[in-house]
């Protein structure tokens, strides 16, 4: 396996939605740019031989099974949305290193004995909505549903029908 050229393909592929044409990157939580990112990455995750789920609000997380120790898991991973003209890696790097870097492990010692989990995490910026970190406090059960459900974006897009909009529903109270 060819690490540089599996990264380089997975970036183009990332970056493709919501690059601009000065080489930074617009993908806001829940627009257009933001699912068409998350869902190429689960595409590509699925054609490496992952198994792929997204939670309630939209993190993706990304398995190769153990073989051994399969309730033990190893994790990496990153946010995929970005600030607006934010640079062309920021926080993508997380999910690609994690991504090319758990491939290669597969491809060189086989399956592994631990399970590997890549976790792109559907939000940390803030960019769009006056909230931080909506991925990671849903993955760890920190949030409510009723921190989000006066938050609109400059637009006047409420959150939850942004999140509707994407596909996703928020399950906790």
């Amino acid at each position: 396996m060819d690490i540089r050229s599996s990264f380089e393909a997975l970036d183009k592929k990332i970056t493709s939605y919501g690059g601009l044409a000065g080489g930074g990157i617009t993908r806001l939580l829940y627009t257009k740019e933001w699912s068409n990112a998350v869902h190429g990455l689960r595409e590509s995750l699925n054609e490496k031989g992952f198994d792929t789920r997204f939670d309630s609000v939209g993190n993706l997380i990304g398995r190769i099974e153990g073989s051994k120790y399969p309730e033990e898991i190893i994790m990496s991973g990153s946010h995929i949305d970005t600030v607006v003209e934010g640079g062309h890696l920021d926080g993508q790097f997380g999910v690609l290193a994690a991504t090319v870097a758990m491939e290669s492990l597969k491809a060189t010692h086989g399956q592994p004995l631990r399970s590997l989990e890549i976790l792109a995490l559907a939000e940390e910026e803030g960019s769009r909505f006056p909230f931080a970190f909506w991925g990671s406090k849903n993955f760890f059960n920190l949030a409510e549903k009723s921190e989000v459900e006066s938050i609109a974006d400059a637009e006047g897009v409420k959150f939850e029908d942004a999140m509707h909009q994407a596909g996703f529903r928020l399950s906790n109270g």
